[in-house]
């Protein structure tokens, strides 16, 4: 885990978003990415800032993965509505 967090707010609990990222939500093409993290080894070339399931700590596994990500999916069709 990061020995302090960046600056700027927290995340809201809700996920709700600043209005300036809801701008032209349902005009413009929408995309997301879910990103596997459980390989065998780091590469070199990744840019992803990973961290092992123990430097997470509790919660953070192959096992509660789907999981997790299937409600990050629906905390953001809450968040963004019908747009």
């Amino acid at each position: 885990m990061p020995a302090t967090l960046p600056d700027g707010d927290p995340v809201p609990a809700d996920g709700a978003l600043p209005h300036s990222a809801l701008e032209g939500l349902g005009e413009r093409p929408f995309a997301f990415y879910v990103h596997v993290p459980f390989c065998v080894t780091r590469c070199g070339y990744c840019d992803f800032n990973t961290y092992t399931a123990t430097e997470l700590g509790p919660g953070a596994g192959r096992d509660s993965y789907a999981d997790t990500a299937i409600e990050e999916v629906r905390m953001a069709r809450r968040v963004l509505g019908e747009a």
